[in-house]
């Protein structure tokens, strides 16, 4: 069975040999890639089968994430772990969002945490350094407080009728809406908090807090 190779697109000696000391020391038996531009990268995930591909985002030579993304998804079976002098919001959000599989450390990070990142990141398993994870859990808070921000008062109102299994006659009857008028209220919040039905409606809503739990009876 083939073993993954792991390809260090670090720009930065020290950074570069700490890697492989820490891959040789306690991974083992593992060969390592070393590239400093995209055309030696690229060829290097088509030359091995399993590629754990460790960037220096900071160091190395892409435009943008989106540039990263597209060649992790031309190589499907590379694993990539990004490495940074700090978390950067304006980064580690947009990255998450690109390549949901991606890891992330810092190069501050102890020994322990690095080593448990290349492992986890070798294996295919989530690894984040608790810096990066507390911006990423507090940006998408901020992202569900701003989706909830989106609806008009009268469209929150809607979302708490839908989810007590009103339907669009029973809403129109009661809220003395014309049937149009609340089929457009009901697009209009289905295109803004990006669902398809009804049944996606209710589960967004109560994650984030549109309806009160205690009044949501199944």
């Amino acid at each position: 069975m083939n073993k993954p190779t792991f390809v260090l697109a670090v720009n930065q000696d020290l950074i570069r040999l700490g890697f492989e000391y820490l891959i040789q020391a306690e991974i083992r038996n593992h060969p390592i890639e070393i590239v400093t531009t995209k055309s030696e990268l690229r060829r290097a995930l088509a030359m091995n089968d399993l590629p754990v591909v460790i960037v220096d985002f900071e160091t190395f030579d892409f435009s943008g994430i989106d540039e990263v993304a597209t060649l992790a998804q031309a190589f499907s079976e590379s694993k990539w772990l990004f490495v940074s002098e700090k978390v950067n919001e304006t980064f580690v959000l947009p990255l998450t969002s690109a390549l949901p599989g991606a890891n992330f450390i810092l190069k501050t990070n102890t020994h322990d945490i690095v080593v448990a990142a290349l492992q986890s990141t070798m294996a295919g398993k989530k690894y984040f350094c608790s810096e990066a994870l507390d911006v990423i859990l507090e940006g998408r808070t901020r992202k569900h407080i701003d989706h909830k921000s989106l609806l008009t008062p009268t469209e929150n109102e809607l979302v708490q009728l839908l989810a007590q299994g009103k339907t669009t006659k029973e809403i129109a009857e009661e809220r003395c809406l014309s049937h149009h008028t609340v089929n457009t209220h009901r697009k209009n919040i289905f295109r803004k908090l990006e669902v398809n039905s009804v049944q996606e409606l209710i589960k967004y809503a109560l994650k984030h807090g549109l309806v009160d739990l205690t009044e949501y009876y199944i």
